[in-house]
């Protein structure tokens, strides 16, 4: 058939085509003229499943990211937006026979679909680790060229394959944005649910992505009589540029001496700037101060004190709209955001820092940047970066760089460490996304690149200097780096030994996604700690065990043999640095864990008793280091600390009452503090200065999403301090 013919069919018929329903069916050969792949072959090949409804095929492009068909993530009602699926999406990678349990099953989280072509990327729920991403094809597909396609889709004897299958095609004509094949062979053709899979060039023995599965008239699939041939293919040859933006995972945003926004891409591991734009339009105000939120929202101050928040529109080219969000802000010279809910200003004239909490992605008014709180003074530095959770990075004439923990107001509003002694004086500008990335501009407009192997230590000793990204061209008054947005991280233990896990954003409160486990323990658990995103410690009563988290979505684990017995503790609890509570009956235990999967006894050692009686709380979390919240049979919110050295030095109740028929309390840190009622309903609070012995700052914090049933008996949360960290996205 022709290109026109082609083009004009697969408009009207496409999400129906090659988007299969999912129908049960048994084991089957492929499509007559298909060869079915062997293990291990073309590993990079996915099944998307969408919801309940469609199943299609994708393309490992990224160890982050999959390509597939944009018509494969919708019900047919609505056109495929950015943001997270509408319906729960499954992307299974490197699993060439279904039945078995090879390479890797994640959640998709996002979808950025291309503007004109039916094509889409997936963004995953963490990275795809041990399969390599398909090379991206850098020409076009030719007339007579052969391609091979594979796909998860309908073959003739067979509703829904187990097994990927591939076959040749060859090209008949190319257009701007697709191009029509035939099968190589008799038989050959694409049916229902290969939508989105590979077409594929040979290049000495390398497989290169040109294009995806788009329509076809589906000669010869099972319950099919169409007698016409041939199919249409989405290039992918000439997209090369907008994947690599996509999957980049540094955005920068900046104002010019014009007063135009700028916009940079970054591949942090690589250094590559992968994108580099300036708007036509200018602020049409005087910028003082910047600060990005997110994709798609910067706060910007002017000189006479207005704040506006600026929404990016669209990126290429970049356009954007202002809005007026409250006035009072011409002291404040140097913002950051944290992407956790925490905006951090300091006053120029006072070196005063500042924190407001955000309860909402785009501020409207001055009550979306509520619960101001001044933490100190003294803060001198020249430029101010946001490196984590509650941590701000920055640094001052005399060469220093300095990390700070911010925990608020009062005497331990704060704790600093220098990275660096000497050699940042000559720096205009210091950026970090997070993750232990800091990016900064030199004098002469370059932008050098640091690695912080562990940004949570407060030690520079693992901060060594990568490759620059540039070495001239970054000449903008303000620069700003979109945060690397965390997730609460929530495990549960359930009676019979399955465990769940639940992520919800911190800001608002907005479920990411929640599973259970079909695998057990292989006992009752008793009580559960959270060391970092991969790592949990699990009593039986008796026994304390590693769990290894080893996928989310599904969650899937895999359980040590006991590490030491004794552990008779009611509840557990870690600090996310280093230490771990236990409570036996009224007695507080504490222990050091050395190790971040700690293996033997010996890898939990110095174990103290720093409350030897009267500790019968009935619930027991912890929301910084050393210190622990509990409540108690009297209804009163406690908190204690525990020095260094393992004594008690004190107990504060923020909330003298109101805190009966709690059955689990945990905090990730920053003041964030939730419980869960007998009847599994989870609410939540925010302290702003949690350690300044007043409850005077405590109030609910229930941000949409977080309160409601279902919530097991047994929670615990991992600590935002703990490293290391795999639950960012961006």
């Amino acid at each position: 058939m022709s290109a026109h013919r082609a083009r004009r069919w697969g408009a009207g018929l496409l999400g129906v085509v090659l988007a299969s329903g999912l129908l049960g069916g048994g084991t089957a050969s492929a499509v007559t003229g298909a060869t079915p792949v062997p293990d291990g072959t073309y590993a990079f090949t996915a099944k998307v499943t969408f919801g309940d409804a469609r199943a299609c095929t994708g393309a490992l492009v990224d160890q982050n990211f999959v390509v597939t068909a944009k018509t494969c993530l919708t019900d047919g009602t609505t056109p495929v937006a950015a943001g997270a699926p509408t319906k729960p999406t499954t992307v299974v990678v490197g699993r060439t026979d279904l039945t078995t349990t090879a390479g890797r099953e994640l959640a998709a989280v996002a979808v950025v679909p291309h503007p004109d072509r039916n094509l889409a990327l997936l963004r995953l729920s963490a990275p795809v680790a041990g399969i390599a991403p398909v090379a991206l094809a850098a020409t076009a597909p030719a007339a007579a060229e052969t391609l091979k396609v594979a796909g998860y889709g309908r073959t003739a004897t067979e509703w829904v394959p187990d097994r990927l299958h591939a076959a040749d095609f060859t090209v008949q004509a190319v257009a701007a944005d697709t191009a029509d094949i035939v099968g190589a062979s008799a038989g050959a053709t694409i049916c229902k649910g290969d939508a989105g899979g590979p077409a594929l060039r040979d290049v000495a023995g390398t497989p290169q992505l040109v294009a995806i599965s788009n329509t076809s008239w589906q000669k010869g699939c099972l319950a099919e009589t169409e007698t016409r041939d041939g199919a249409t293919v989405t290039r992918v040859d000439d997209l090369g540029s907008w994947i690599r933006e996509q999957t980049a995972d540094v955005q920068i945003f900046g104002v010019a001496a014009g007063g135009q926004l700028t916009y940079s891409v970054i591949d942090a591991a690589s250094g590559q700037l992968r994108a580099n734009r300036q708007s036509t339009a200018t602020l049409g105000f005087t910028a003082k101060a910047m600060a990005t939120l997110n994709e798609n929202t910067i706060l910007i101050t002017s000189t006479s004190g207005t704040m506006y928040r600026v929404d990016v529109t669209g990126l290429d080219p970049l356009t954007f709209t202002t809005t007026s969000v409250m006035d009072g802000w011409s002291t404040y010279d140097r913002l950051a955001y944290d992407g956790y809910g925490s905006l951090y200003g300091i006053i120029a004239t006072t070196n005063e820092l500042r924190r407001r909490t955000l309860t909402t992605e785009k501020p409207a008014t001055a009550a979306d940047l509520s619960r101001s709180t001044v933490v100190a003074t003294g803060f001198s530095q020249k430029t101010l970066t946001a490196s984590g959770p509650g941590r701000i990075l920055g640094n001052i004439a005399d060469g220093r760089l300095l990390s700070y923990k911010i925990n608020g107001g009062g005497p331990e509003g704060f704790v600093y460490s220098a990275l660096a002694a000497t050699g940042w004086a000559g720096y205009t500008h210091v950026l970090s996304p997070g993750g232990g990335w800091y990016f900064a501009r030199t004098s002469t407009g370059g932008l050098d690149r640091y690695r912080d192997a562990n940004p949570y230590d407060g030690s520079g000793a693992d901060l060594t200097k990568s490759t620059a990204v540039s070495t001239s061209g970054w000449s903008q008054t303000l620069l700003s780096a979109r945060p690397w947005h965390g997730l609460v991280s929530v495990y549960g233990a359930k009676p019979d030994g399955r465990l769940s896990y639940t992520a919800f954003d911190p800001v608002t409160g907005a479920t990411v996604f929640s599973t259970v486990s079909t695998q057990t323990l292989g006992f009752t658990p008793k009580t559960l700690a959270t060391l970092n995103s991969d790592t949990l410690l699990v009593t039986d009563g008796g026994d304390l065990y590693r769990v290894d988290i080893t996928g989310t979505q599904p969650l899937t684990f895999t359980r040590t043999a006991s590490i030491q017995g004794g552990w008779t503790h009611t509840r557990l609890v870690y600090d996310g640095y280093g230490s771990l509570f236990g409570q036996a009956g009224s007695v507080l235990h504490r222990y050091t864990v050395t190790k971040s999967k700690p293996a033997v006894a010996t890898d939990i050692t110095n174990h103290v008793v720093p409350i030897s009686s009267g500790f019968g709380v009935l619930s027991l979390g912890a929301n910084g280091k050393g210190h622990l919240i509990t409540t108690t049979s009297t209804g009163a919110l406690a908190t204690y600390y525990i020095t260094p050295a393992g004594a008690w030095d004190g107990r504060f109740d923020p909330a003298t009452t109101g805190w009966s028929g709690v059955t689990s309390l945990f905090s990730p840190g920053s003041g964030h503090y939730y419980r869960r009622d007998a009847n599994g309903v989870l609410t939540g609070y925010l302290e702003t200065s949690p350690f300044d012995s007043t409850g005077a700052d405590l109030t609910a914090y229930v941000p949409t999403g977080t309160a409601g049933g279902g919530w097991d008996a047994i929670l615990s949360v991992q600590p935002y301090d703990a490293w290391p960290d795999s639950t960012r996205r961006w």
